[in-house]
């Protein structure tokens, strides 16, 4: 839980949850709207990013690391 004075932005919230449900890879491509989200995800010490060249492509990378892993698949 957050002490009554800490605020964090809705990408901060983002990346805390993706941590607490355990995923530690994101396939994806920055960019546009959801570039304030890849701040907080750079920072993680527990999250690490694998740029791909296509947004289907990441579906498809995370769906694999998923049944690969048996991980949380992210992109």
């Amino acid at each position: 839980m957050l002490p009554a004075d800490e605020t964090i932005t809705g990408a901060q919230s983002l990346i805390r949850a993706l941590e607490e449900a355990g995923a530690d890879t994101v396939f994806g491509i920055p960019g546009g709207s959801i570039l304030p989200a890849y701040d907080p995800m750079m920072d993680s010490a527990r999250i690490r990013h694998v740029l791909v060249r296509h947004e289907q492509g990441a579906g498809h990378a995370a769906t694999g690391y998923a049944q690969a892993t048996g991980k949380v698949g992210v992109c």
